[in-house]
């Protein structure tokens, strides 16, 4: 039977007075000890130039994916699905350097990317959604590994000046106050970016299901 990928579909709209055009960022946490959101954290999503009224829509994948990068994300491994509880493991055989699941991780609620390669900076272990990263732990050196352990909870925030797939801590964000937004269970849901530069701005829920 083929496998069928389950999405959330997430509707974002502008019903704020949004003159300043801040730019809204989607991220996630790694549920791991010592995960700092703002010096760890990724922006999977940026959504630029909705005005108000407007809308942008994007989905949330079911599945896991991974991938590994190295000579500063100029070389990339293969993406390839993950689950809950596999060690996978960057090693370098007869065709290159490649991604491959190895067995069974340290703990069965994590996602374990070992590193088995040696190369300036270590590799750069990527946890992907929709074909594009939302977590990552970076400088993962010869024989060590890289935790994710990630829940379905994406959080919404603002910047001035932020790019997709950036690392926060290189971003002008406007506030540390993000906005959490759990998917689980949820097939869709719309999202709302409420409020003006004055007296601030917040996001909402406006329904689903």
């Amino acid at each position: 039977m083929e496998n069928i990928t389950e999405q959330t579909k997430i509707s974002y709209i502008n019903n704020s007075a949004n003159k300043t055009l801040p730019q809204v960022f989607i991220f996630a946490q790694n549920e791991t000890p010592g995960f700092d959101s703002l010096k760890d954290g990724v922006a999977w999503k940026v959504i630029k130039d909705i005005g108000r009224g407007s809308r942008s829509t994007f989905y949330y994948d079911s599945e896991y994916h991974i991938q590994a990068a190295w000579n500063q994300n100029a070389n990339k491994t293969e993406q390839i699905p993950a689950k809950i509880g596999g060690k996978y493991q960057v090693v370098k055989d007869t065709t290159g350097i490649v991604l491959k699941a190895n067995g069974e991780a340290s703990d069965s609620s994590i996602i374990e990317v070992v590193n088995d390669i040696e190369v300036l900076d270590g590799v750069s272990a990527q946890y992907c959604n929709s074909g594009h990263v939302i977590l990552e732990k970076s400088q993962v050196g010869h024989r060590q590994s890289a935790i994710f352990r990630p829940s379905k909870k994406i959080y919404f925030g603002l910047a001035s000046q932020i790019t997709k797939g950036e690392n926060l801590q290189s971003a002008v964000i406007n506030s540390t106050n993000f906005f959490e937004l759990d998917l689980t269970g949820v097939s869709y849901i719309e999202v709302s970016l409420n409020g003006n530069a004055s007296n601030g701005y917040h996001f909402q829920v406006e329904g689903g299901g």
